[in-house]
């Protein structure tokens, strides 16, 4: 279960009374980020917060949930496996709206709590690395892979991506996703819901990111996409 899998990530010691040599991090080197108390990294993440909320004010409710004070005592392995379920659905929610954001630093500075406080890197993959996808691209891109155990799932065609740290060009993604239906259709159903997403808040560079890396699977393996909803496209091509 969740629950079993979290124990066995996080172990019986409190936080306070291990000292890991790295921790994961998106900001700091590993070996600095390990000597970062985690109540400091909340007033960073707050204020990446801020400036969020000051570009998209739906930013604002996550100030008193995910980057709450009481956050900091939040413990996923003594959670009910209710409680899990309402956490991932907070952070799903979160990570799809930072998606049109990640380009900036403050949703980094964001991001480094997420990860650190709830784990994200380990318990919700999917997001978070649909989330950074769009920036395929971009260091912050490779980061976010580095941190992640992508172990047999979908994602380890990025292996390489680890051991490099160079970013995957778009024609990677698409050839892996034209190969691979479990991953095409994760993709796609992410970009279904970007598509309505981003009819009613406009478009990003994220969503510009993600058509042009769907319209060149669609070009050229038109079949595989055929059970996808057709209103996006008629958005992204006007």
């Amino acid at each position: 279960s969740q629950l079993q899998a979290i124990k066995s990530a996080l172990g019986s010691t409190p936080e306070s009374t291990r000292r890991p040599i790295t921790r994961p991090s998106v900001l700091f080197d590993a070996k600095e980020a390990a000597d970062i108390d985690l109540r400091a990294i909340l007033p960073i993440a707050l204020s990446g917060l801020e400036h969020l909320t000051g570009v998209d004010e739906r930013f604002a409710r996550y100030s008193s949930t995910l980057f709450s004070q009481t956050s900091l005592e939040v413990n996923r392995e003594q959670q009910t496996q209710k409680e899990n379920d309402k956490l991932n659905k907070s952070i799903s929610s979160y990570l799809r709206l930072l998606a049109g954001y990640l380009q900036l630093p403050a949703a980094l500075k964001t991001l480094e709590y997420l990860i650190r406080r709830y784990l994200v890197h380990v318990y919700n993959v999917d997001e978070l690395l649909l989330c950074a996808l769009p920036y395929h691209d971009t260091h912050a891109f490779v980061r976010i892979v580095q941190l992640v155990n992508l172990g047999n799932s979908k994602w380890t065609f990025l292996d390489g991506v680890k051991s490099s740290g160079a970013p995957p060009p778009r024609n990677v993604l698409v050839q892996q996703c034209i190969r691979d239906t479990s991953l095409l259709e994760t993709f796609s159903n992410y970009v279904s819901w970007a598509a309505l997403f981003f009819v009613v808040v406009g478009l990003s560079i994220a969503f510009e990111g993600l058509c042009l890396m769907f319209l060149s699977i669609t070009r050229r393996h038109q079949k595989r996409v055929s059970f996808i909803q057709g209103q996006w496209c008629a958005f992204a091509l006007q």
